[in-house]
């Protein structure tokens, strides 16, 4: 597709712009046009490449042999290329010297189309040769036009090795169908195409639109343009968003109705120019991933959300300007009601947003009431205040993640607990001032919670764990790694919740065999068991597991006393378990 097609068709010419807008270091140029195989062949023939040719392989030399009668006959092997005499060659002065011949050897390479094609070269060469041959002496012969030719008797230049014009024409019709031969993707419906191109990421369906014009019809299908993703790190995301959004907005102007999805993470020349273009061109935007964008600020997020009034998910993990969401002051001027201030976000991820505070996080959760999925993962400068705000205004929390948050206490657990049945995870790992206190108001009032991570919480004991047992019967997932639990608490665990997949009890000394059979006893479904730096578990232990949980998939004794005998057995009992240890002997 050559740039005059590409400008008469309003197509996008990509040449050079990936490079600019991914940064790709070098583009895999495309297979030979005379390649048809590779299923994307030009129809016009390269005739720039030097080893081009239409015999199989690399043409060869053609020699033309015969009986010499005198020392002056040609024996030099004459190559498939452009023929031109040589001091070398003898040819007869009275041929050399006729002022057609002279004029026609000077200027006929230079004018004649037929050269270029390396059949015609080799006919050329032919006549050529007959010529100049000394063995003709002189017998050509002149027209009405003063033109001189060279009569074709039988026999004259027998001894001449050349290709017949038969041969010729087969050679012809091989080359050309060798070159309209179909591949695969010709094939293939655009429906199917369709289907592959919708795995593709970004830059590659860009690069996709370079190949014919069949494929840039077909990328530029906007279906394939509900999801833009852009993971380059070094990519110009601000130009390439710009480009991106203004060829998809050919039909609507301005704006770009088909994009739902946007997923720039590790983007980390993103901008907040690029964020405006976002909020501006795509009003449909559902679905926005943010993560590790560490230059945009807040007031461009603030556009997003105040213009893409469907935005549902919004991830800015590792944002570290970002302190807030809320609304441009424009767009809380021209909503009277608090309905209309609302965003209407579902799913908001601010891990490791370090410049979040509590006032922040009062101002998101008065904006964001329908948020249901909330991770807040070593937001550090958040306290009691701010985990109060989010249970009184975000009612329908239900998931939700402080790990790492340290200054979270039993009081901020209390305050959750008024989400009551809503609440279905709940991770407070490494909040060290967490104790049974709060786990306690948890157990009481969420008695639907499904997955609990308290890892790192010492003051959580046995305690805590029986009322959590007895009102969560519903659990699945419980990590306790490096609290007071003992073979008591396991007890009561197993005994009262029967559908527990998943347990971690890492590093926690107390836990012996007995802990472990009530476990293979009680619960059937467990599929992941932790006991990592356990010391007192044993074979015995780790035996009992393998024989009464068959559905164990992964489980980790990592540290542990346990022998080959023991691996040997959780191996041939759970056939699908992996195994992860620190013993050697193992392998």
């Amino acid at each position: 597709m050559t740039d005059t097609e590409v400008d008469k068709g309003n197509f996008t010419n990509w040449k050079g712009m990936l490079d600019e807008l991914f940064d790709i270091d070098q583009i895999p140029p495309l297979e030979s046009p005379h390649d048809s195989s590779s299923g994307i062949a030009s129809d016009g023939a390269n005739y720039n490449s030097p080893n081009m040719s239409t015999f199989r392989g690399t043409p060869s030399p053609v020699t033309y042999s015969g009986t010499p009668s005198s020392d002056r006959s040609l024996s030099t092997p004459v190559s498939a290329e452009i023929f031109t005499p040589s001091p070398n060659h003898h040819y007869r002065d009275e041929y050399a010297s006729h002022p057609y011949v002279a004029q026609e050897r000077n200027i006929y390479y230079r004018q004649s189309p037929m050269c270029k094609s390396p059949i015609n070269q080799l006919l050329q060469v032919e006549q050529d040769m007959l010529r100049y041959s000394p063995h003709l002496d002189g017998a050509y012969y002149t027209d009405r036009h003063g033109h001189a030719h060279i009569p074709r008797h039988p026999g004259v230049y027998s001894h001449i090795s050349s290709p017949s014009y038969d041969d010729t024409e087969k050679l012809i019709y091989a080359a050309r169908k060798k070159r309209h031969r179909l591949s695969l993707f010709d094939l293939c419906p655009d429906d199917v195409i369709l289907k592959i191109f919708q795995h593709l990421p970004t830059d590659q369906l860009c690069r996709c639109s370079r190949v014919c014009r069949r494929w840039y019809t077909l990328v530029w299908e906007p279906s394939l343009w509900s999801h833009i993703k852009i993971n380059n790190e070094r990519a110009n995301v601000d130009k390439a968003l710009k480009v991106l959004t203004r060829r998809l907005s050919y039909d609507t102007p301005h704006v770009c109705i088909m994009v739902e999805k946007i997923n720039l993470n590790g983007a980390e020349r993103l901008t907040d120019k690029g964020l405006h273009l976002i909020a501006k061109r795509c009003p449909e935007l559902r679905h926005l991933e943010l993560q590790g964008c560490a230059n945009i600020t807040n007031m461009a997020l603030f556009e997003v959300v105040s213009r893409c009034v469907n935005l549902e998910y919004l991830n800015v993990a590792g944002c570290s300007f970002i302190t807030c969401i809320s609304l441009t002051p424009e767009a809380s001027l021209q909503s009277p009601t608090l309905y209309e201030k609302q965003i209407f976000l579902r799913h908001l991820d601010m891990t490791d947003c370090y410049a979040l505070e509590d006032i922040g996080l009062k101002i998101m959760a008065v904006h964001c009431t329908q948020l249901q999925f909330l991770f807040l993962r070593r937001c550090v400068r958040i306290t009691d205040i701010g985990v109060q705000h989010v249970a009184n205004f975000c009612t329908m929390i239900r998931e939700f993640s402080i790990s790492d948050c340290r200054r979270v206490t039993d009081f901020g657990l209390r305050e959750l607990s008024k989400l009551d049945s809503n609440l279905r995870y709940l991770s407070v790992a490494k909040c060290d001032k967490v104790s049974d206190v709060g786990i306690k108001y948890i157990a009481k009032y969420c008695y639907k919670i499904r997955y609990l991570n308290a890892r790192g919480c010492e003051a959580v004991s046995d305690d805590s764990l029986e009322l959590l047992a007895q009102n969560c019967s519903r659990l699945k997932s419980l990590d306790v790694g490096k609290c007071d639990i003992t073979d008591e608490g396991l007890q009561f665990l197993a005994q009262n919740c029967p559908q527990l997949k998943k347990l971690s009890v890492k590093s926690c000394d107390a836990i012996t065999d007995e802990g472990l059979q009530f476990l293979a006893q009680n619960c059937p479904q467990l599929k992941k068991l932790s006991v990592k730096s356990c010391d007192a578990i044993t074979d015995s232990g780790v035996i009992a597991v393998a024989r009464g949980c068959r559905h164990l998939q992964q489980l980790n004794i990592q540290d542990c006393h346990i022998t080959v005998e023991a691996y040997r057995a959780v191996k041939k009992l759970c056939k699908k378990c992996i195994i992860e240890h620190t013993n050697p002997g193992f392998y």
